[in-house]
């Protein structure tokens, strides 16, 4: 059973029994569907039912050749159609089902994002289960099970300062990845003089008043992460078939936007904007070419 069913509002759901039950029914009745038959192979098809405007549930698997569906997996998602261009996204097959993480690294944050891919047919449609392809956006979005609302940090700069300082640095971290010592250089001494004044100030602050936003591996799994970031939209949704209220998060850690579903009985605080979210999150991305379908 999928631990994030509960982050769509079906936190009810304790049986396998009542996952097939309610798989049979989105497979059924959903009329979001979408197809494509591998090389020599069998038909891949995905299935979607929306439960609310941002969230849903996907069931993927194989039709054979009598048209009966066979499920391999199924995954709860959270909308979001704010793409980020991407350089280079790398893609790995899961090893069960059909499934597929994308790797990416973002300049914003300076480190290689994982991600499961959100909409595979999509993905094998254009590009034909290639390893790794170029110039490609990737739209995030997350589910958690567990989420606080902390403040704002005390010193804030000014937003234009904020995207002048971020745009600097990722361009630095671009130069840097072609060979650029002075680049290297530049982005060792701004890590290391950070390192200090962390260090000076966590003897007398709290680490949560230093560190506004942060994307932190949690665990075994590669597209789990502790997350931490500024709240720039809040709604709250009800899905339309348990009646379970879900918050809808707009959160922003650098200039990354992520759309975050949590059950309203799993965020402890009050969300509201300009607030912070920290919580455990899985990490999702739907990945979009903008180059025209040949």
């Amino acid at each position: 059973m999928h631990r994030f069913l509960r982050s769509v509002g079906y936190s009810e759901i304790e049986y396998q029994e009542q996952v097939e039950k309610l798989l049979r029914v989105i497979v059924h009745d959903t009329k979001d569907r979408q197809f494509i038959r591998k090389e020599s192979g069998p038909i891949i098809a995905e299935y979607r039912v929306m439960v609310s405007e941002s969230i849903g549930i996907c069931v993927c698997g194989e039709e054979d050749s009598n048209g009966n569906f066979h499920v391999t997996h199924y995954f709860p998602f959270c909308k979001n159609e704010l793409g980020r261009d991407e350089e280079f996204v790398a893609f790995e097959k899961k090893i069960s089902g059909d499934g597929y993480t994308g790797m990416c690294d973002d300049d914003a944050i300076g480190s290689t994002l994982i991600f499961f891919v959100s909409n595979v047919v999509d993905y094998l449609f254009k590009h034909k289960g290639e390893n790794g392809v170029d110039d490609l956006q990737v739209a995030f979005s997350a589910l958690s099970t567990k989420g606080n609302i902390i403040l704002p940090t005390l010193v804030r700069e000014d937003t234009a300062e904020t995207i002048k300082k971020n745009t600097k640095k990722e361009k630095l971290i671009e130069e840097a990845k072609n060979g650029d010592e002075k680049a290297i250089v530049s982005l060792s001494m701004e890590d290391i003089d950070k390192y200090a004044v962390i260090n000076e100030r966590v003897k007398k602050e709290d680490i949560l008043s230093i560190v506004e936003s942060s994307l932190v591996p949690l665990g075994s799994e590669s597209d789990l992460y502790i997350m931490i970031g500024m709240i720039k939209d809040v709604r709250l949704e009800k899905n339309s078939y348990t009646g379970e209220e879900v918050y809808i998060l707009l959160i922003e850690m650098n200039t990354i936007l992520v759309n975050v579903a949590i059950n309203k009985k799993d965020l402890y605080g009050e969300p509201e904007v300009g607030r912070r979210f920290r919580g455990n999150v899985w990490l999702l991305g739907k990945v979009t070419d903008p180059k025209p379908y040949i």
